[in-house]
């Protein structure tokens, strides 16, 4: 692959693509030409704000041509954009607002209940850009008719970071995960090739532009040169409507999505047969929901695995190969992934360890946090903390997680994080937050709380409690009450113990 950065890549695609369609969006077709000349007016609009190399973008948008704009003119400006989870609530945004030095926030009015709060707690973001009316911002259209439509004369590198994409890394303490501009287009290169997309293919955009897993997605299309359709909520009926109208062959989705398409009463009411093949990613995917989703949609379904901190994945199933159920594939084109014990030492085939990864599609690094960045990227690897084992022929296994995350239907949820929350509510003593498995979701979160002597709590209260503080996925969808927690004889609470007796009721 020719090293490209995402200005050259749109600029190229304009000036051999013109008028051939770039984006859908509610039945309006936007062609590369228009594309690349909105982006070109918008990075203008936002250089004349003051905003310039390396400066921080906050992008907290649905799927929508404004996300794409405002993505691609951060490259055109130099500067960093950072997708924000529209899920998250005021005190969220404000961590990642005042952690990744953002200068601007392009959002839209539905999230304005944060905005005027947050602007009063400096130093936090200078510009407000919203994509509908909205009296404190400056209106998204308006900046970007302002625009010059001249190019502009910056430089912009390979190893130049495009985004910073906020994880929870093994900690469960946010982190903003630099991704460059050479990471993102090997990566998509590499998906390109298992998948074999080429310009007659079209796609579904309707995960989420603010996981890597969308901006994958949309990097993808571009760099065939072919189009997608954005549709933001998802909703399984208008899938099978915009797939039927807009002959859509590529279907990327969570696992989640998957499910509530296979088992839509209405699913065979429509044409689906120009798809011809899927992925999913984000979570493991049950291989009965694999099997059954895959038949009824008559295509071949891919199953990725990988993090943010690589680009979104470092394994993929192959088109062309065996499909091995509980397998995620072998690695991408130009990468290594290995299994590694606790001291360092790579292990062989069937060995059980922590996959690490090598290769052009790792992070550059954690945003302001070194000793993570060291942590993480030892040993000249990137340590996942995930564990899983190959086989002799390279496919590689998930076993187990060292992390004890909570993965809702592909959104990471960690324990610690919701814990604190919970903490905070006078009647609870202690509390835990663990896993339970979810035919739909994959997993659910489940609160384990004791309360204080005298203290009274009712499931409903505590999850009124955690939605004003914490995105919706996070909050627990039940709620166990106990005498008290069990704990080891340093007294950390053993969560697997908690796991297990949910798991025999």
């Amino acid at each position: 692959m020719v090293a490209l950065t995402l200005k050259e890549l749109l600029q190229s695609r304009a000036a051999e693509m013109g008028e051939r369609t770039a984006v859908i969006y509610k039945d309006d077709s936007i062609s590369y030409r228009e594309l690349e000349a909105r982006v070109n007016r918008f990075a203008n609009a936002l250089a004349g704000l003051g905003v310039g190399r390396d400066d921080k973008v906050a992008i907290m948008l649905n799927n929508c041509p404004e996300f794409i704009v405002t993505f691609f003119a951060c490259s055109y400006l130099g500067a960093v954009a950072v997708p924000v989870n529209i899920f998250y609530k005021e005190r969220e945004l404000e961590f990642l607002l005042r952690d990744s030095d953002a200068v601007a926030l392009v959002a839209t009015p539905s999230f304005a209940e944060f905005f005027s709060r947050i602007a009063e707690k400096p130093p936090l973001f200078k510009w407000l850009i919203t994509t509908e009316p909205y009296a404190e911002g400056q209106l998204f259209r308006e900046l970007e008719g302002k625009g010059s439509g001249e190019p502009l004369d910056i430089e912009v590198r390979e190893e130049d970071v495009a985004e910073i994409l906020y994880t929870s890394g093994t900690t469960g303490i946010p982190k903003g995960t630099m991704l460059t501009q050479g990471n993102l287009f090997f990566h998509a290169d590499a998906i390109i090739g298992v998948l074999e997309l080429n310009d007659d293919d079209r796609a579904l955009m309707v995960v989420p532009m603010f996981h890597g897993y969308g901006i994958t997605v949309m990097l993808c299309c571009f760099v065939v040169g072919t189009s997608f359709v954005l549709l933001d909520p998802f909703n399984a009926e208008e899938v099978f409507q915009v797939v039927e109208k807009y002959k859509v062959t590529f279907l990327p989705m969570v696992v989640a999505m998957y499910f509530m398409v296979y088992h839509h009463p209405d699913r065979e009411k429509y044409d689906l047969s120009s798809l011809r093949i899927g992925i999913s990613g984000a979570s493991a995917m049950p291989a009965q929901l694999m099997q059954d989703a895959s038949g009824a949609l008559d295509i071949t379904i891919l199953e990725a695995w990988g993090l943010t901190e690589c680009s979104a994945s470092a394994t993929i199933q192959r088109m062309n190969m065996p499909y091995k159920e509980g397998s995620v594939g072998l690695a991408h084109p130009g990468v290594k992934v290995g299994v590694m014990d606790d001291g360092g030492n790579l292990l062989g085939p069937s060995e059980v360890g922590e996959l690490v990864i090598q290769g052009p599609l790792v992070m550059k690094g954690y945003y302001k946090r070194p000793e993570e960045t060291e942590e993480a990227l030892r040993e000249g690897w990137l340590h996942t903390g995930d564990m899983g084992y190959y086989d002799d022929e390279g496919y590689f296994f998930m076993v187990d997680r060292k992390k004890e995350m909570v993965n809702v239907g592909g959104e990471k949820v960690f324990p610690r994080e919701v814990e604190e929350v919970m903490y905070t509510h006078p009647a609870i003593a202690e509390a835990a937050l663990i896993p339970q498995p979810d035919a739909k979701l994959g997993e659910i979160p489940v609160a384990v709380v004791a309360l204080k002597p005298g203290a009274s709590l009712s499931e409903g209260e505590l999850v009124e409690f955690l939605e004003g503080k914490l995105a919706r996925f996070k909050v627990p969808r039940r709620v166990v009450i106990m005498e008290s927690l069990p704990r080891n004889p340093i007294g950390k609470i053993v969560k697997k113990d908690l796991v297990r007796m949910l798991s025999e009721e």
